[in-house]
């Protein structure tokens, strides 16, 4: 479960002021299949689905105003020593990604995919890239995302970590941003 915390700061002149507040609040489950052949080359494998419920604020952006549905497979190899491989590949059946000005604007079926790497810079830092993409089923440019991110995570305990990445977008994606959250599992 995430409830996001939105802060939007506007540019003046626009036509809505600034927002803070809740976003949408996201339930999600994931399912591990099988394990990854540590000595083959079958990656490890598993669903998630997760349903998005339109609790923020659409008339703010703070909320899509669509309640969401979507399903993504996840496939992970090791690949050295604190080293692993992700790709993703996602369908989001109803809804839409809008958050702001930020994600697809049309609701529909929006396929998504990724492809991220990470790794082990020590016992508590771990460093990534990853490129994601969106794509609605038209071909026009406000009907896409891609976006390519560096980031990390720092352990502050074993159930606590500090996350932070900045990013890099293209088509209907934000042009550049930094994100910075914390990871508390119960």
């Amino acid at each position: 479960m995430d409830f996001p915390i939105i802060l939007i700061n506007r540019y003046s002149g626009r036509e809505l002021p600034d927002a803070f507040g809740f976003g949408d609040i996201d339930f999600a489950a994931k399912y591990r299949f099988f394990d990854e052949d540590a000595n083959g080359w079958r990656p490890a494998f598993a669903l998630s689905a997760a349903v998005e419920v339109p609790s923020g604020d659409a008339a703010t952006q703070l909320g899509s105003g669509f309640t969401d549905f979507v399903m993504n497979s996840i496939a992970q190899k090791s690949l050295w020593e604190g080293g692993l491989l992700h790709v993703n590949v996602g369908y989001q059946s109803n809804g839409n990604t809008l958050t702001g000005a930020i994600g697809i604007r049309t609701p529909g079926k929006i396929i998504s995919e990724g492809l991220s790497i990470t790794t082990d810079v020590g016992p508590s830092l771990n460093l990534g890239a990853d490129i994601n993409g969106a794509q609605i089923r038209t071909a026009h440019t406000h009907d896409r995302q891609l976006q390519l991110t560096l980031g990390g995570a720092y352990s502050l305990s074993p159930k606590t970590s500090l996350v932070f990445s900045t990013f890099a977008g293209w088509y209907d994606s934000p042009r550049w941003g930094v994100l910075a959250g914390m990871t508390v599992t119960p």
